[in-house]
């Protein structure tokens, strides 16, 4: 669900890879792309996703080598390799078509894993290993921790800890909640489904994927809970959870939404994740 748009510059460098790493930080919740498929002379295709949540290598010393975590499919869009640039570029909407202004393209990562866009056979404790479907990869961030120019102190935090969401989880009348990371007025869904089989377009069957269903809002309105370019976002529950990251949406239902079960990913990337958006140096203070 990684949007395919056409898009213009506002004036094009010579090589958008040797543009330097911004001074802004990454957000979570937002627009990431690797710009592939740009053209110096008409408009193009380019794939949009969203930045799901930081994280940091198992084993890196002091938390100094944070990635940022996103779907293979959004990091890879239109044949990227391991070492080309993520971006979070500034844009501004203008009918069906979003401008790109050079200057704040904002280089922020470097794809570092080439991930999974696959079956990864993983166990919770005191259960058998099962084939769970999972869309993730990652790419290190250009600022580091230890170097970053802006430090900050007061973190936002998106989550406190990771969850599973489980079959009772979906029970009707007492399903779990959940909504976008990073989202302002972000639409609220629930879990119908934790163990569902999904075919997709190319009729790969996806198992023991999450359905969220959206919920109407305080007025009774329903929106979808998901949009194009929304792929690779982070589902967050009702208790500040991470529970899963969105991969895709229903053809012909726009009120449904797929997403990966959260552990699976975290085990097959061999990552811990960061639950502030933003890698700002450690604070004296418990946070």
């Amino acid at each position: 669900m990684a949007a395919s748009i056409s898009f213009k510059l506002s004036g094009y460098p010579d090589s958008i890879t040797q543009l330097s790493a911004t001074a802004t930080l990454p957000r979570v919740g937002a627009v990431i792309s690797n710009l592939k498929s740009m053209t110096h002379s008409h408009h193009t295709q380019v794939g949009l996703g969203t930045l799901g949540f930081l994280a940091a290598k198992r084993g890196a010393p002091d938390w100094q080598s944070l990635v940022l975590v996103s779907n293979r499919h959004v990091l890879f869009a239109h044949d990227a390799e391991c070492g080309n640039m993520i971006f979070q570029p500034n844009y501004e909407q203008q009918g069906d078509q979003i401008v790109f202004d050079v200057p704040h393209l904002n280089a922020i990562a470097r794809i570092d894993n080439i991930g999974l866009c696959g079956h990864f056979s993983y166990a919770y404790p005191g259960e058998a290993e099962k084939s769970y479907y999972i869309d993730c990869a990652t790419a290190a961030l250009l600022l580091k921790q230890a170097g970053n120019p802006q430090r900050i102190h007061s973190k936002t935090q998106y989550f406190t800890k990771v969850a599973r969401v489980h079959p009772h989880d979906t029970f009707e009348g007492r399903e779990l909640k959940v909504h976008l990371a990073g989202r302002e007025n972000a639409v609220w869904g629930k879990v119908i489904d934790c163990e569902a089989t999904v075919e997709t377009v190319t009729g790969e069957r996806c198992h023991n994927t999450l359905v969220i269903r959206a919920m109407p809002d305080g007025k009774g309105a329903l929106q979808p809970f998901s949009r194009k370019g929304d792929s690779g976002a982070l589902l967050v529950d009702q208790y500040q959870r991470a529970v899963g990251l969105l991969w895709g949406q229903h053809m012909h239902d726009p009120y449904i939404a797929y997403a990966c079960h959260i552990h699976p990913v975290l085990s097959f990337l061999q990552i811990t994740p960061w639950c502030f958006d933003f890698c700002a140096a450690p604070s004296a203070r418990k946070d």
